[in-house]
């Protein structure tokens, strides 16, 4: 997805706390095969509204065992994701980071199930004209709550790993440890971390932000 989390293919989302969750339970025997990117069953996703709007992303966890990945990793840099319902079925994401933006496009392909996306045609934005890797697969919404969810990107034998999103740039040492032992009851190994929004303020005030993402996002529906 940008310079921080390499190229990636497929995406899923978790999230964590059970008190002001927004989906329904999950069923923890399901296991994704990080070399397959399974559909895990969930319940159905009550309020995909809620999943919109401006987000942080405050760590990304790798599943792959990939030597560049490993370990622990701390920057700065707070990414930005702004997500947009563009239709009855169609999604936007756009991520913003001092590097530049990338937009996705998403299709609920099952209007019963609209928490599993399908990539929709190529990306666009700042960051293509930099080494990159065109985003092709899908994104299954595992678990969210209304301060932070988990996103889990896989791509068949490429790569596999989770970012977690926050509405503020700062999630507790507890939500996180909940993150982690989440994905850890999926079956998700965590060969590596990338800790962001360390020490630092947003890229900018959140309305400045999200005027921007959303003017973004305005030229780029206009233009497709």
């Amino acid at each position: 997805m940008l310079l921080l989390i390499g190229h990636v293919f497929v995406l899923c989302i978790l999230v964590v706390s059970d008190a002001d969750d927004i989906y329904g339970d999950v069923d923890d025997t399901d296991v994704m095969d990080p070399l397959v990117c399974n559909q895990v069953s969930y319940d159905v996703v009550y309020d995909i509204d809620e999943l919109m709007g401006l987000w942080h992303t405050v760590e990304i966890i790798q599943h792959r065992d990939e030597q560049r990945f490993r370990g622990v990793q701390t920057t700065d840099t707070c990414p930005m994701v702004h997500l947009a319902k563009t239709g009855s079925s169609d999604l936007k994401m756009l991520w913003h980071e001092p590097a530049g933006y990338v937009e996705y496009r998403f299709r609920i392909t099952d209007i019963s199930n609209p928490g599993f996306w399908l990539s929709w045609g190529p990306q666009n934005g700042s960051m293509l004209t930099k080494p990159y890797t065109q985003f092709a697969g899908t994104v299954q919404v595992m678990k969210a709550v209304q301060t932070h969810m988990v996103l889990t990107f896989c791509s068949p034998n490429q790569s596999h790993y989770s970012i977690i999103l926050a509405r503020f740039n700062h999630l507790s040492s507890t939500e996180i440890r909940g993150v982690r032992n989440l994905l850890g009851r999926r079956g998700l190994p965590q060969t590596g971390v990338r800790e962001t929004c360390k020490d630092s303020a947003p890229l900018a005030g959140p309305t400045t932000v999200l005027v921007l993402l959303s003017a973004l996002t305005l030229v780029f529906s206009r233009s497709n």
